[in-house]
């Protein structure tokens, strides 16, 4: 996975950082959302660009740190080359002990086919989440991260997205 971080898209643009903030975004995601929705309140997670290109890329199972992801889609293969997203609802994250497998027992893996020009909002802290494995073509995505209320009250480690992005403490802001 190639990264384009916070930090380098905030440095040479302007128009994500723009939309990120937009008072009228932010309202229409707050009303699918059922619930304010914040600007995350640790800058590396707020927005970043990835992109998958070659065969077997995935951005594996896991759980994002806060609560909701809004994810651009830019460029993305068909889904017969793995151009979908799979996730499980309502799934618990613990950090210390994840039992990521056993979180599959009873419930439902759900598969949503994307393809270039969409957009969604996925409840990322309590939905584990992937991307399926590409076997060819490219994605391509923006994936901006924003708070709940609950999580401006929560103590947050960053070690599991200072990993996944390649951020540096000594590059990071709180």
């Amino acid at each position: 996975m190639r990264n384009v971080r916070h930090r380098e898209i905030s440095a040479h643009g302007s128009l994500l950082p723009a939309v990120y903030r937009d008072a009228a975004f932010l309202k229409a995601l707050a009303i699918i959302a059922g619930e304010p929705v914040l600007e995350c309140p640790y800058e590396p997670e707020r927005y970043v660009i990835t992109e998958l290109r070659h065969s077997g890329d995935t951005h594996g199972w896991h759980w994002d740190d806060y609560s909701f992801a809004v994810v651009w889609v830019v460029a993305c293969p068909p889904v017969e080359h793995g151009g979908f997203v799979q996730c499980v609802p309502r799934t618990h994250w613990n950090k210390a002990d994840p039992q990521l497998h056993r979180q599959f027992i009873g419930r439902s893996i759900h598969s949503f086919e994307l393809g270039p020009g969409d957009l969604y909002l996925l409840r990322a802290d309590t939905t584990l989440h992937r991307v399926y494995p590409l076997t060819r073509g490219r994605r391509l995505i923006v994936n901006m991260g924003y708070a709940s209320r609950a999580d401006l009250d929560k103590s947050v480690s960053h070690e599991t997205m200072d990993s996944l992005w390649n951020e540096a403490p000594e590059e990071q802001t709180a």
